[in-house]
C-alpha cells in the first residue's frame, strides 16, 4: 500500500497546513493559549501558555507555564505531558 500522508501529495500549502495544526492544538488543549511565530525565514516557534496559575507545587510536579517548540509534533507531545501531570494531580491543586 503506497504512503497516503503528507509526503505522498502537497493536498494543501505549508501556510494552510500549520494553520490547520494551530486550530487542532488550541481546540484540543483550550487550558493553553497556543500561539505560531517565526524565529526567521523558515524556522516556526510554536508556543503554549498555561491559562491558570501556577502554584510552586504545580512546578514541583514538573508543571510548566511555558512550553516552546520548534513545530506542532513536539508541542503537541509536550501539552499532552502537561496535561496528563495537571489531571492527575488536579484534585490536590487550588484553581
Amino acid at each position: 500500500m503506497p504512503f497516503e500522508g503528507r509526503a505522498g501529495r502537497p493536498l494543501e500549502s505549508d501556510g494552510q497546513f500549520m494553520a490547520r495544526q494551530l486550530d487542532v492544538l488550541r481546540t484540543t488543549y483550550p487550558g493553553w493559549e497556543i500561539h505560531l511565530g517565526a524565529d526567521g525565514p523558515g524556522a516556526a516557534r510554536w508556543t503554549a501558555e498555561l491559562r491558570r496559575p501556577v502554584t510552586a507545587q504545580m512546578l514541583a510536579a514538573g508543571m510548566r507555564e511555558r512550553l516552546v517548540s520548534h513545530d506542532a509534533v513536539t508541542l503537541a507531545s509536550a501539552l499532552a505531558h502537561q496535561a496528563c501531570l495537571l489531571h492527575r494531580r488536579s484534585s490536590h491543586w487550588p484553581g
